[in-house]
């Protein structure tokens, strides 16, 4: 899932996503096998939308089994947010406090606010792994959380499962905020402190609700998507109709935050058309995503491949490898093969360029592969639907395809855009 957050010192705006990845190509995964006079950036198909990747810059350590990172920007929001609390809305409805106190508690506030806002990520993608969804991981970054799934779930109850979870901690984190701050005022405890649990309560509640809005990628269009899905049997259909709701959504907070902006009320208008701006995107990207996942579900692996491939030795030099097959075959990657004829790993152009000149004589390619066991592998009669679903965790986004033991071919990122892209100019012929 992915949440975004934005604080002021009059409203607070939250959703959550969960991004599909399979179509996001990595950096090195242009051409696998293909000519080298096509290593120019891929041309995707126009209607394709994408979605921003948010990167790791900091591991925070363990929750549950899952990983969590947060990217640097998480430290610019948290200084917005405890500065907007601290010097603006906490002195405006608790006034008579020291600077030290206010920013004391915006700080205190501000990371219970992240705290909260992985619980509910956490909830997203503990309930994945129950469902036997592989969850990558968690990142925190400038608008909250993004959770890394590397698959979909197979039934429209899971997809309930996957996207209740998320709001219902919301919601509990609220009730148990508002009831801290009650119990605390009772107590007498320093006004500050039950700010916090009040202002707290507040934002989860308006996480939850917000989330609740039927309209995909938000938690609630994720359960209308379910609904539909249960309802129609068909999670094509249910999966355009929620990101169409998407769609009107964000184009609504965008009306919103222009007439906002335009009648003087102050900037908040500008985060609404950004918010809204970002949701429909997010919308179209999941309608695309379910538009070609539909379109490569009737196709096995065996006819997105490049068969037959060319295979090195591993104990040849990068010096030989250059002058004997990279010149001569065009190709950027080429499996690797142990004496025994096993295929042993692959070694890319990326990996070759990274050898100083000098040692390419005497680096063997062994050296530099990358090995089997961190490859994708598949085999011709694997649906290309789940392939792609696959690639989406690979690091290069390459799959060796295997049947019997023996390699057959190979497959990348690339090979399944532009299979899609002839998908969809048959489709529209």
């Amino acid at each position: 899932m992915q949440a975004f957050s934005c604080e002021t010192p009059h409203r607070v705006l939250l959703c959550s996503i969960r991004p599909f990845r399979f179509l996001q190509l990595p950096a090195d995964s242009r051409g696998l096998q293909t000519d080298l006079r096509d290593f120019g950036p891929y041309r995707r198909s126009a209607d394709f939308a994408t979605l921003p990747q948010v990167s790791e810059t900091f591991r925070l350590g363990r929750v549950a089994g899952i990983p969590i990172g947060m990217n640097w920007s998480v430290l610019l929001i948290l200084w917005l947010i405890s500065w907007s609390l601290a010097g603006s809305y906490f002195p405006a409805v608790l006034p008579g406090h020291q600077s030290g106190e206010y920013w004391a508690a915006g700080l205190v506030g501000a990371l219970l606010f992240f705290a909260s806002l992985l619980a509910h990520e956490l909830g997203h993608a503990i309930v994945a792994t129950h469902l036997d969804i592989e969850v990558e991981g968690i990142t925190l970054w400038l608008f909250g959380g993004v959770s890394k799934l590397n698959s979909e779930a197979t039934s429209p109850r899971d997809e309930l499962a996957i996207a209740a979870c998320g709001p219902m901690i919301s919601i509990g984190l609220s009730l148990g905020f508002l009831l801290a701050a009650a119990g605390l005022n009772a107590a007498s405890a320093p006004e500050l402190i039950v700010g916090v649990g009040l202002w707290l309560g507040t934002v989860n509640g308006i996480l939850a609700l917000f989330n609740l809005a039927p309209a995909a990628p938000l938690d609630g269009g994720r359960l209308l998507m379910a609904w539909l899905w249960h309802r129609r049997g068909n999670r094509l259909e249910a999966v355009v109709s929620a990101a169409n709701a998407g769609r009107i959504f964000g184009y609504a907070l965008i009306f919103v935050g222009l007439v906002e902006f335009a009648v003087g009320l102050g900037l908040g208008g500008l985060w609404l058309v950004f918010l809204g701006w970002f949701l429909l995107s997010a919308a179209q990207f999941e309608k695309s995503q379910a538009v070609h996942l539909n379109a490569l579900a009737k196709h096995l692996v065996g006819e997105l491949m490049t068969a037959d491939p060319v295979v090195v030795p591993e104990n040849l030099s990068v010096a030989d490898l250059l002058d004997d097959f990279v010149l001569s075959h065009r190709f950027s990657s080429f499996p690797v093969q142990a004496s025994d004829r096993q295929i042993t790993g692959l070694v890319t152009l990326a990996q070759l360029r990274l050898v100083p000149a000098v040692n390419r004589e005497r680096t063997c390619v062994k050296s530099i592969q990358t090995p089997i066991s961190e490859l994708v592998l598949t085999t011709p009669a694997e649906p290309a639907d789940q392939l792609a679903s696959r690639l989406a965790s690979s690091a290069d986004g390459r799959a060796l395809v295997m049947e019997h033991g023996t390699l057959v071919g190979i497959v990348s990122s690339t090979d399944v855009m532009r299979s899609i892209d002839r998908l969809m100019i048959r489709q529209e012929a």
